[in-house]
Parts: C-alpha cells; sequence; structure tokens
C-alpha cells in the first residue's frame, strides 16, 4: 500500500529541512521507498511554470493573481496525472510533497485574497479529488520567520521585510518579496484550513529545535502507516 504526505507552512518553517529528515528516517528503518515532490515542479511542465511563477518581472510585466492560480493549478493537475496517481498504485510507497492544495487556499486565497469559493472548485479539478492521507503544518509568526530568513542569508541584506531575501537554485523569486501583511494572512489561511481539515492536518510550532519536530512528526507518522519502527 501506498501514502501520501505533504508539508504545507508559510516561508521559512522549515519544511524542506523536515521533508529531507524525514526521508532519510523512512529509509533506514523501514521497507518503504520515498518519492518527493515539488510544487510547482517534479514534471516538465510544472518546472517551467515554476520559473514563470516565481521569476523577477517589473510590475508592468507581472501576471495577474488569476492568472497565478490557473498556472499553479496547471502545474498541480500535471503532477497528479503523471506522478501522483500512477505511484499510488505502488506497493510500500511514501509520497512526500513539498506544498500542495492547501498552499494554493491560503497564498491565492487568503493572501492574495481571491474568491474562495472559485478556489476550492478549481482545487478539485486540479487534484482529481486526490488529497494526501496527513498533512504536516509547520506554524509560526511570519515576522519571526523572516528574522530567521535575514540571518541565514547572504551578508548585506536590508533588514526591511518588503525586501527579497532570498533566490531558489534557479536564482528565481520567491513569495518572500511579499510585504509581511501578505504572509500574516497565508498563516491565517492555513490556521482555518487547519479547523476544517483536521482530520489529515497536523499542526507543529515551527519555532522548535529541528530535532523536537523530526521527532513529533515520526511518531505521528509512525501511529498512521503501518511497519514504520
Amino acid at each position: 500500500m501506498s501514502y501520501f504526505i505533504s508539508f504545507e507552512g508559510g516561508e521559512g518553517t522549515g519544511k524542506s529541512t523536515q521533508i529531507k529528515i524525514l526521508k532519510e528516517r523512512i529509509c533506514k528503518t523501514s521497507n518503504y521507498q520515498c518519492l518527493i515532490i515539488q510544487e510547482p515542479g517534479t514534471t516538465n511542465l510544472g518546472d517551467k511554470l515554476r520559473v514563470l511563477l516565481k521569476k523577477e518581472t517589473s510590475p508592468d510585466h507581472s501576471i495577474t493573481y488569476l492568472s497565478e492560480l490557473l498556472l499553479f493549478s496547471a502545474a498541480r493537475s500535471e503532477l497528479v496525472t503523471k506522478v501522483i496517481k500512477p505511484n499510488l498504485e505502488k506497493p510500500n510507497l511514501i509520497i512526500i510533497a513539498d506544498r500542495y492544495v492547501d498552499s494554493t487556499t491560503a497564498y491565492q486565497g487568503f493572501g492574495r485574497k481571491l474568491e474562495l469559493n472559485q478556489i476550492e472548485l478549481i482545487n478539485k479539478i486540479a487534484t482529481h479529488m486526490i488529497y494526501p492521507d496527513l498533512t504536516f503544518l509547520l506554524d509560526s509568526d511570519p515576522e519571526v520567520m523572516f528574522q530567521r530568513i535575514i540571518s541565514k542569508s547572504e551578508t548585506n541584506l536590508p533588514s526591511n521585510l518588503n525586501t527579497r531575501m532570498r533566490k531558489d537554485i534557479k536564482g528565481t523569486r520567491k513569495f518572500e518579496e511579499e510585504p509581511i501583511e501578505f504572509h500574516k494572512r497565508v498563516r491565517t489561511g492555513y490556521l482555518k484550513i487547519l479547523k476544517s481539515s483536521s482530520e489529515r492536518m497536523v499542526k507543529i510550532n515551527a519555532n522548535q529545535d529541528k530535532g523536537i519536530i523530526s521527532d513529533l512528526i515520526w511518531q505521528k507518522i509512525r501511529n498512521n502507516i503501518p511497519n514504520l519502527k
């Protein structure tokens, strides 16, 4: 049997770190294999849309929020069709997603203030109604996370939270460029999703030591997935 796990949270909450730790732990202590997927990305179309969605542009050439929503959803539909659905049919596999459908609701719905009813419909279409078995929400005050990002970034960066904080390996921009009020709305969105999805979503305080966080994640997974030590 296969399982689908996703990691959600605001910028700088440590999702990538915890995914790496979890993968190593699973592979060392069980017969399960791990498949890490990223949104947007993983597929050929997803990688191209990732560059388009996150690259630096002038205000005159930026895409509309609705277009952003639809492009993220197109990448997700491709990911579900070509990667998630086929791999869910494989035995002894755990798919771990670095962001999934909840990111769209939190970022485009609450952050961008797009219509939530429309987003819900688009999400259903893009996911083919495939949702994670378990979702970890790494939660923290955005101001705390941005100070952490600044401290880890290259020197001589200004401390203004509206400025660019970091880039990914392709040099494309990230949502850290948005004002702090945007990220507070995103966090509010995640917490509202948590209330309506408590059967699959687990909130974890992202301000804790990464070892404590990884142990909490592991304990929850062991309770939900058989044959893990």
